[in-house]
């Protein structure tokens, strides 16, 4: 994994360029919890918001995430994926703190099956019941926020590790003890490469759909990056993926009055993670309930390349 100046222009059989200049969508494996939960809690808490058809929020625990895209090669022959390109995105949590160094593993899917948009019960005049803006008793929440896509299947084509993320002089910096923002310009837009090694090939046949996912190996504290996307992305041929959590939904309910590691909060922290065991968390396929709505609306920037 590598940055690089420009994005490639030779041997691309997919992508897509659009991109929104903020947001803070991002791929997490941060080990400091937070809940999501605009009332009030003596623990830290972000002001976001998860509703019932009946208009009861719900507090949950922030979830782990990786993030990836569909995509279709359109190609008229078999060809090696070489390199998969993505950028980081133009928010105010770029790349945080504890990012630098991190391992990264990039997870291959065979997508089947069409997608088909799922209105989650919110259509017409009726308010989504979670999505942005996220405080829902102040303001209303447009009914297409919270649907999402049902109809595909994911088969797994390999977990590709050993990549690490960019140490700070990779970006610029003097070097890999001096302080860097999260929000500094310089982390902003900024092209990621994973190149692909020959041992294990991964071949794109004609006219199939695939997906990847971008992952943090490992739990840290203030771990995460952003990566740049369109929120009403344009690319015909796929959309934006995460794996979220534990992968079922909707998140367990917690108890913003207890602490996280709480015994009434047990299931609710077990909901908002991955498993520690690797090869469990693998086995999650991408998919979420239309919150905060990553799958539906939105398409990463990204390259891919093969020969």
């Amino acid at each position: 994994m590598s940055v690089v100046a420009q994005p490639p222009t030779a041997n691309v059989v997919a992508s897509y360029d659009g991109y929104d200049t903020g947001g803070n969508t991002s791929v997490a494996f941060d080990g400091e919890n937070s809940y999501k939960w605009s009332g009030t809690s003596p623990y830290k808490a972000e002001p976001w918001g998860y509703f019932t058809p009946d208009g009861r929020e719900i507090p949950y625990i922030k979830r782990d995430r990786d993030l990836g895209q569909t995509f279709t090669y359109a190609g008229p022959v078999a060809r090696q994926l070489t390199a998969i390109t993505v950028s980081t995105g133009y928010g105010t949590n770029v790349v945080r703190a504890g990012m630098y160094g991190r391992g990264i593993s990039l997870q291959l899917f065979e997508v089947t099956g069409e997608p088909i948009r799922h209105t989650n019960g919110s259509e017409g005049a009726t308010n989504a019941f979670h999505g942005f803006p996220h405080n829902r008793p102040a303001l209303p929440i447009p009914a297409e926020r919270d649907d999402y896509l049902v109809g595909e299947e994911y088969r797994s084509l390999g977990v590709f590790s050993g990549a690490v993320f960019p140490d700070k002089v990779a970006f610029g910096f003097a070097s890999a003890d001096v302080p860097v923002p999260p929000d500094h310009p310089s982390l902003k837009g900024r092209y990621l490469r994973f190149v692909f090694a020959d041992a294990k090939p991964i071949w794109l046949q004609p006219g199939k759909r695939y997906a990847f996912l971008v992952m943090l190996d490992q739990m840290g504290l203030d771990c995460g990056f952003t990566l740049a996307n369109h929120y009403t992305g344009k690319y015909a041929a796929g959309h934006a993926i995460r794996r979220d959590g534990n992968g079922l939904f909707p998140p367990v309910s917690a108890d913003p009055r207890q602490d996280f590691t709480h015994p009434a909060n047990a299931q609710a922290l077990a909901s908002a993670h991955f498993p520690a065991d690797f090869s469990q968390r693998v086995q999650i396929l991408p998919g979420t309930n239309g919150y905060p709505d990553v799958d539906t609306w939105r398409d990463l920037l990204f390259y891919v390349e093969a020969r």
